[in-house]
């Protein structure tokens, strides 16, 4: 992308606007920032502006308390809204179509949110859940956010904590909140940003819309953030019960990126490298450029270093163990290979994370709101680029020296924290920091800025909701496919959003993988180990995976390295000889839902497999990748036609495989699916899993009819099982989907139950299925979920990567490429009796078979109590 596809204005009420196109994105991200973190707050007023944004879910003029969410979580969208040291900012996710109704929402609450004193009370209880869980019951709670400021800075603006105390909160009164919003909600204090499939003339009319009425009105100055430096190194020590280790924490004040961009990138360099190597001596070393990331607020920020002490140290020792490290850096022999290998890590983590319109819509809005330069987003990997060797051993020479804080959790009997942050006196004057030309109206950098003063906006009479515009198809874009003679299949597709290429392969273990997970999990160890460091390169990542039913080798390279990813992908054909030690036992080393699968597995399979000798992985090797067959699946800035021809002479040398991936039965051995019941015992488990599974019809139902099925039947939004399924206590987590299980396409439900509740639950899941044969789908129960499953499918296609893993599962199912393209129009065209038919023919309850993993005792009672329900 290039800068000049950042568009930006400033309507009449000085709200900054800035939006970028993102041609084929099927979803747009709509953010609002506004010029208010918990900087802003004043002592009395301490963790208001995290309340506040709570505060602002909750209601305006043409939105009641629950409405706010009525256009994205039916579109299958997402919202939400972060406080951060110099902003609060309010995010959208919503299909294309949903743009309208995303801006009006937007726009209502800037005009005239609702505060009342029962939305105030409920938001503080929500509160004081998450410091709970965030903070107070979490081991090393408050390390190093949000206790290190407060080590670090004098200014209470720099030095509190943003969460506040909530009995100081329940002080809140509703005209408190009207106050705060007329102080910081101004439009001249926000900036919105927009990214999607839209033509910038057409979504500046929208703009003008819904937000240019809005009256303009003076706001809050920005808060004085100036520090005296630190003269010395300052501690704060205190005690965590129930850890084994000191944990430390160091806070090393950053340069001013307005400043000295180059040596502030320089510490996110080194900081990278950190968080690479580690640091001898200290063990979870953990380094990041600002509080809550680079270029997330404005100067003062934090280069924050965690580390954990080792047994036989103190908190001293290691503090100054590392200290003295810094002065060796400078002088690395390898600093002129590891600094190129931290910057490409960073300019493709940046690409990744950035290809998709939701993160890129709140960092351009982020980088416009705290420097007045969006553009910084297409400018970072170039800026990284030009940090070179002496930079990065300044900024390591300046570590050595500069005082620093450091917070020390160690154990104890007790928990303890540092005292409150209180407004200390004032800061001896320095030189302001002039504003660039282009800087925000209110930014943090202690310029105070108003627009034109007017009567403060109060509420106003509901407005009608805008109707939902029309919906593009989702498409993957110019592809390629071809299959090799080993039987590879080969699907490549190009998509420019990121200058990499995401890639996939995947490939069914085979009967005796199946059969032998524990096996293939030691194969998998040693092919990832014996990969050559000479066939890596810095910009790519190759990571191997087995879940049981396949091996899935997963990463990216760049346009011009691909063609070693896919060396490195044949060299796992090389010969394997010798046996490995004995893996762990499966129930501590894999996820319930795979233990589970794994014991349905071995049901299905039967006895009539031949036998393998245990720990023969030479064997095993041979069975499942000297075979050939799989799918690879490649996505992103590619030439099609030319990639699947590299990788079919890449892949040349690969047997013809026995069978085709993903839907072929097994090679050998007797599939045996049906009624049944598996009981597998794990005297450590808390709650009881249970998965229900049974084989799909073969033919005879569309594959709208089966997707619309499985989401009817309990995938999320009015589905039958979360509201058709009583007294099973609190919430259980349930749902349905398909896959494929050893050969065959499979339907299931999971559930995650309590175990006092886990035999009614299951006996209720059993009945809710049973009701749905005599209530038959209608078709304005299916509409909703119609609407539902075709608006979330595009979130498949948000990103390269996220295709690629749409494509991988895809032909792993055995659906062509095009499927995901036509779905949307045959989910409109499917009817509610075919949907019916699906619901009976896919989850056949009294039919499928029953696994339940969990302690003895629970486990029993579900097991027992399921058979009766059946031959009753």
């Amino acid at each position: 992308m290039t800068a000049s596809q950042v568009h930006k204005t400033t309507l009449r009420n000085g709200l900054r606007v800035v939006f970028e196109r993102r041609p084929d994105s099927p979803r747009t991200a709509v953010c609002v920032h506004y010029g208010v973190g918990y900087r802003s707050e004043r002592p009395e007023r301490e963790g208001f502006a995290h309340l506040f944004e709570h505060l602002m879910f909750r209601g305006s003029a043409s939105l009641p308390p629950d409405g706010f969410f009525a256009h994205i979580h039916p579109l299958g969208g997402q919202a939400n809204g972060t406080t951060h040291q110099d902003y609060t900012d309010y995010h959208q996710l919503v299909p294309s179509a949903a743009l309208e109704r995303a801006l009006f929402s937007e726009a209502d609450r800037m005009r005239a949110p609702v505060f009342t004193e029962e939305t105030l009370a409920e938001q503080l209880d929500g509160i004081e859940e998450e410091i709970r869980q965030a903070v107070t019951e979490r081991p090393y709670g408050g390390l190093p956010w949000p206790l290190l400021p407060g080590v670090v800075f004098d200014r209470f603006a720099n030095a509190h904590d943003g969460y506040g105390r909530v009995a100081q909160l329940r002080d809140a009164t509703v005209a408190a909140c009207e106050k705060f919003f007329d102080a910081h909600y101004a439009p001249g204090n926000a900036v919105l940003t927009v990214v999607g499939d839209h033509a910038p003339e057409e979504l500046l009319t929208l703009v003008e819309r819904y937000f240019g009425d809005i009256p303009p009105r003076p706001f809050a100055p920005a808060p004085e953030l100036r520090e005296p430096g630190l003269v010395a190194d300052r501690w704060q020590t205190c005690t965590e019960p129930g850890v084994s280790a000191a944990a430390v924490a160091l806070g090393y004040r950053l340069p001013d990126p307005r400043q000295d961009m180059t040596g502030y990138l320089a510490h996110a360099v080194l900081a990278d490298m950190i968080s690479q190597d580690g640091l001898a001596g200290l063990q979870a070393v953990s380094a990041g450029c600002g509080v809550f990331g680079p270029l997330d607020a404005a100067d003062p920020d934090l280069l924050v270093i965690t580390a954990l002490v080792p047994p036989a140290g103190t908190p001293r020792h290691a503090v100054t163990a590392l200290t003295e490290r810094w002065a060796h850096w400078p002088d690395a022999a390898d600093l002129g290979r590891t600094l190129p290998q931290a910057v490409r890590r960073l300019v493709t983590r940046h690409h990744r994370e950035h290809a998709e319109a939701y993160p890129r819509s709140r960092a351009l809005g982020r980088l416009e709101l705290l420097f007045g330069r969006a553009e910084l987003l297409t400018e970072y990997p170039a800026l990284l680029a030009g940090v070179g060797p002496e930079q990065v051993a300044a900024a390591a020479r300046r570590l050595g020296t500069a005082p620093k804080g450091i917070l020390v959790m160690t154990p104890g009997p007790t928990r303890t924290r540092p005292a409150p942050v209180h407004e200390p006196g004032p800061v001896p004057a320095t030189t302001a920091t002039p504003r660039a030309a282009n800087a925000p109206a209110a930014s943090a950098t202690g310029t105070a800025t108003t627009t034109a003063a007017t009567t403060p906006a109060t509420a106003t009479a509901a407005r009608p909701i805008p109707p939902l515009g029309v919906q593009p198809p989702p498409s993957h874009g110019p592809r390629h496919t071809a299959t090799t003679a080993g039987g590879t299949g080969i699907v490549a597709v190009r998509d420019d959003r990121a200058p990499l290429v995401e890639l996939r392969f995947r490939l069914p273990l085979g009967a005796w993988g199946w059969q032998r997970p524990d096996e293939v999990e030691a194969l998998v160890q040693l092919l990832a180990g014996r990969d050559p460091a000479a066939a890596r390169t810095e910009a790519e990542s190759f990571q191997l995976a087995t879940d049981g039913q396949w091996l899935d080798v997963t990463g990216y390279a760049t346009p011009d390295t691909t063609g070693a990813w896919l060396a490195r992908l044949v060299g796992l054909t090389a010969p394997v000889h010798g046996p490995a030690a004995p893996p762990t036992p499966l129930p501590r080393r894999r996820d319930p839902e795979q233990v589970m699968d794994t014991a349905l597995r071995r049901h299905w399979l039967g006895r009539g497999l031949p036998a393998a000798v245990p720990g023969d992985l030479g064997a095993l090797h041979a069975s499942v990748l000297r075979r050939g067959g799989g799918r690879l699946t490649a996505v992103g800035a590619l030439d099609p036609e030319r990639f699947t021809a590299d990788a079919e002479r890449a892949l040349s040398a690969w047997s013809a495989a026995s069978h085709g991936a993903g839907t072929a039965p097994p090679e050998s051995g007797t599939v045996r699916p049906g009624r049944a019941v598996l009981a597998l015992h794990h005297a450590a488990a808390h709650d009881v899993q249970v998965t229900l599974s049974a084989p799909e019809p073969a033919d005879g139902i569309g594959a709208a009819a089966r997707y619309l099925a499985t989401a009817m039947t309990g995938t999320r939004y009015r589905s039958h099982l979360p509201t058709r399924t009583p007294g099973t206590g609190p919430e259980p987590t349930l749902y349905a989907a398909r896959d494929v299980c050893l050969g065959l396409s499979r339907a299931y439900l999971r559930a995650t139950l309590p175990e006092a509740d886990a035999a009614p639950g299951i006996a209720a899941v059993r009945e809710a299925l049973r009701a749905s044969r005599a209530a038959p789908v209608t078709e304005s129960e299916l509409e909703p979920v119609r609407t539902f499953c075709a608006a979330q499918l595009l979130g498949a296609f948000d990103s390269p990567a996220a295709k690629a893993d749409l494509l991988r599962d895809g032909a792993s199912a055995g659906r062509p490429v095009d499927w995901a393209e036509r779905l949307p129009d045959l989910l409109r065209r499917t009817t509610a009796a075919e949907v019916d038919a699906a619901c009976a023919a896919l989850f056949p309850v009294d039919a499928m078979t029953l696994v339940v993993l969990g302690r003895p005792g629970p486990v029993s009672e579900v097991t027992s109590g399921w058979g009766a329900g059946l031959d009753g």
